[in-house]
């Protein structure tokens, strides 16, 4: 019998319909491989280039000219872009080219998710009075007006659903925000995330028509590193139909060029905050607010309803806040919203005070707001932000001086306090602290490249004695070994010096009967165990 030649691979592949081929497309996870695929003959080249743009990171002036030079000669790559992040460094070489880009994204009519992510002027630098020349190559401003006002042009990125802004102007606008702001009314937008600018603008209600107030589908609002102007954060909260979330860092890092304004008429703390979470009361179920350096902060001004507007967001069901927003003296004064389930409080505002005692008085100021003054059944959190303390707070078992934070007895009172008023309430409560894995440390916004921190589990009150590994049931808890067997308190000689009261267990071997049961725990070699029962 004559044996039957196969047919190649490829010749294979290409007897299957376009469907089927565009399944398999489909599936392939990296760039480089569709890359190949494509360049096997034309058919796959016209099925596989829309998955081959579909995501562009641009980091370098010299990728912005090859991609600009690609979409010119094949104008319906655009199109096919769906994600487009343009993210590059502080170098000049990195920068020259980047704005090939700009009239280009203008036609990126299925594009869903834009970041544009620029050097931000706080490098040493241009700090001081140094001329910025790191301004953002693409002109976002103009981009985002011709999603609202195209001009007799179809509008552009009719699909964006979110953006992340990180750009500055040149000069003296480089923190300027003001006609950017029309992203605000962009008919598709969801989640926006802006950072490191002056977030204001020469917009009021009497600008705004009346047919747009409510007319947003905006469901997540991330202001990082800002400084928050409220008339015009008032004005942007009454533009979503029903904002879910929002999150309002202010600047904790200030130089010169960008501190915040001393007008208290502008800032946080005056009851017009208040007013303008109102407006998404019904909606907002996500709040988180940083108030920022407190060496910039203004005074608070106490609004006689802010309790009652804070209890008004009816569906909120978690709460962050440093201890210096001014929303603590609402919460302190029976402003916990009913439907809220988690309270965080975070020191970020604080964590530049290099001080042994910053975590009691951090432990502190949760005691007297939510031991003392609230009675709402909800889970605390404390965030302790990274710094010099973070290897101690999250018990690396030894630091420079010889031991952790919580080998301080009256660290562990604190927190035990507090979680035994949570658990009367049915509540939890824990603590975490933030590290770096590297090594190198960075603030945010975090850039392209640089480490997030990794948050650490410092304690949680389901288990009640421990604080990171270690357990000091032993040592703390005063019923612990009563009524079992050779329970009796004996102090071992290492115990008996550190002023501690140990209980000798009874073991089931010889090896460990005689191992006082502080030392087993904490994992130390007890001199029980090592000599016998005469020499204690």
């Amino acid at each position: 019998m004559e044996r039957q030649e196969s047919p190649p691979h490829g010749r294979h592949l290409l007897s299957l319909v376009d469907e089927l081929l565009l399944g398999i497309i489909d599936q392939i996870d990296t760039h480089e491989t569709l890359c190949c695929l494509a360049r096997t003959c034309s058919r796959l080249q016209n099925l596989t280039e829309p998955y081959i743009w579909r995501h562009l990171l641009v980091r370098r002036g010299s990728n912005a000219r090859q991609v600009a030079t690609a979409l010119d000669n094949k104008t319906e790559r655009t199109s096919f872009v769906q994600d487009l992040s343009i993210r590059y460094a502080f170098k000049d070489e990195d920068e020259d080219g980047i704005e090939k880009l700009g009239p280009l994204i203008r036609f990126m009519d299925k594009l869903r998710h834009l970041r544009i992510e620029s050097p931000c002027p706080n490098n040493v630098d241009h700090r001081g009075g140094g001329v910025f020349h790191n301004w953002t190559k693409i002109d976002y401003t103009s981009l985002f007006e011709a999603t609202v006002h195209p001009q007799g042009l179809p509008p552009a990125l009719p699909m964006l659903q979110s953006l992340h802004l990180h750009g500055h102007g040149p000069d003296e606008r480089k923190f300027t925000f003001g006609r950017t702001a029309i992203i605000f009314f962009h008919p598709t937008l969801r989640h926006i995330t802006i950072s490191c600018i002056n977030f204001d603008a020469e917009i009021s209600h009497a600008n705004v028509p009346a047919e747009k107030l409510k007319s947003t589908p905006l469901q997540s609002l991330t202001l990082v590193e800002c400084n928050v102007n409220v008339p015009f954060l008032d004005v942007v909260l009454s533009l979503p139909r029903a904002l879910q979330e929002l999150n309002i860092g202010e600047r904790l890092f200030t130089f010169d060029d960008c501190r915040p304004s001393l007008d208290p008429q502008t800032r946080t703390s005056h009851p017009l905050f208040l007013t303008a979470l109102n407006r998404q009361a019904g909606s907002l179920k996500h709040l988180e607010h940083i108030g920022g350096d407190v060496s910039c902060s203004t005074s608070l001004i106490v609004d006689a309803q802010g309790s009652a507007k804070l209890r008004n967001l009816a569906q909120l069901e978690y709460l962050q806040l440093g201890f210096e927003s001014s929303l603590v003296h609402y919460i302190a004064h029976n402003g916990c919203p009913d439907s809220l389930r988690t309270l965080r409080l975070s020191d970020a505002a604080l964590s530049h005070a290099h001080s042994y005692s910053h975590v009691q008085t951090v432990l502190r100021l949760a005691t007297e707001l939510v031991a003392k003054r609230m009675s709402n059944a909800i889970d605390l959190e404390l965030g302790f932000a990274y710094n010099m303390f973070s290897d101690a707070l999250n018990v690396v078992p030894r630091h420079s001086w010889g031991h952790s934070l919580w080998d301080d007895k009256t660290n562990r009172d604190a927190a035990y306090e507090i979680a035994t008023a949570l658990k009367v309430r049915g509540s939890r409560f824990r603590m975490f602290g933030q590290k770096f894995d590297s090594g190198n440390s960075y603030i945010p916004p975090y850039m392209f490249g640089e480490e997030e921190p990794t948050e650490v589990l410092v304690y949680d009150s389901d288990r009640f004695w421990t604080f990171g590994e270690t357990s000091h049931q032993a040592s703390d808890d005063e019923t612990f070994g009563v009524g079992a067997p050779g329970g009796d308190r004996k102090p071992c000689v290492r115990c008996q010096q550190a002023g501690l009261h140990c209980v000798i267990g009874t073991g089931v071997s010889d090896a460990t009967r005689d191992i006082c049961l502080k030392c087993e725990v904490n994992g130390y070699t007890c001199v029980a165990s090592a000599e016998n029962s005469d020499a204690q």
